[in-house]
């Protein structure tokens, strides 16, 4: 702004100028006030010649400070440029990076309804579990607990006839089923039973066995005969249904003897498996 003013300025003088001499060359004066006249217009125009030279180069002063704002705002713009440039990649880079959250984020979303889902079917089975664990425990708390084992006392036999081996020494009656006084186990309920026994015989030229009956059926037998005096052990196992009020007992041939000491060789036991029903007892 300041530039186009003194330039116009000069103009102006210039102009002025030009119409002074003009008119000074146009009025012919005399010789004498002539050169005066021309004296001063040199003077005059050499005065303006040199208000133009400072002009001018107050023009170059700014155009040059004017050329070193430019050079600098255009590194500024530069600078400008490359830090948008740069803000441009970061923005690219983080809405990237937003993208890969957000698909996490959906697949997570995704993973937590199927993680409820698989939730609400565990919580279902569990539920179901627990409704079995509540039956199984109502069966185990309601189930009649019968268990017993038993010892003799002192060595059997023989006998006249086939008697009923009465284990009296009584290690576990847990439901009171079995008789210690008769030797007879009697079923309290319908179900499926395991007995075992265990028999020894120590007398030299005579057979040591028993038989497992229940009622009047037997069951299994098993003996041994002793030929070299030293005791032999022999033992055997059912697995039976018995209907409530069934007997069982380990029955001892005529002649049959047992031999008993302080270490228990001869036991008897039994115990309630499973209740059943009569229809699944007599099958």
């Amino acid at each position: 702004m300041k530039a186009t003013t003194v330039v116009a300025f000069l103009l102006l003088l210039l102009q002025g100028s030009l119409q002074e001499t003009e008119a000074s060359v146009t009025e012919k004066p005399e010789p004498a006030s002539g050169l005066k006249q021309l004296s001063d217009m040199v003077y005059q125009q050499s005065t303006t010649l040199a208000e133009m030279k400072t002009a001018v180069k107050y023009l170059e002063k700014e155009n040059a400070d004017l050329k070193s704002k430019m050079a600098k705002q255009i590194k500024r713009s530069k600078q400008t440029v490359s830090q948008l440039e740069s803000l441009n990649k970061e923005m690219s880079a983080q809405l990237s990076e937003v993208s890969v959250i957000r698909t996490t984020l959906a697949n997570s979303e995704s993973d937590m309804e199927n993680l409820k889902k698989q939730n609400e079917e565990l919580k279902k089975k569990v539920s179901t579990s627990e409704g079995y664990v509540d039956v199984l425990r109502k069966e185990i708390i309601e189930k009649p607990k019968v268990a017993f084992s038993a010892g003799l006392s002192s060595s059997v036999g023989p006998l006249s006839g086939l008697g009923i081996v009465v284990y009296t020494k009584v290690l576990t009656n847990i439901g009171g089923a079995y008789n210690s006084k008769t030797g007879v186990f009697t079923a309290p309920i319908t179900g499926t039973y395991y007995f075992r026994f265990t028999a020894c015989g120590g007398s030299n030229g005579h057979y040591s066995g028993v038989g497992l009956y229940r009622n009047k059926e037997r069951l299994t037998h098993v003996s041994e005969y002793n030929n070299d005096g030293y005791p032999k052990h022999f033992s055997g196992g059912v697995t039976t249904t018995l209907s409530e009020g069934d007997t069982v007992v380990v029955r001892l041939p005529s002649s049959y003897r047992l031999y008993e000491d302080s270490y228990t060789r001869n036991i008897f036991s039994g115990f309630l498996l499973f209740p059943t029903s009569e229809s699944e007892s007599e099958s």
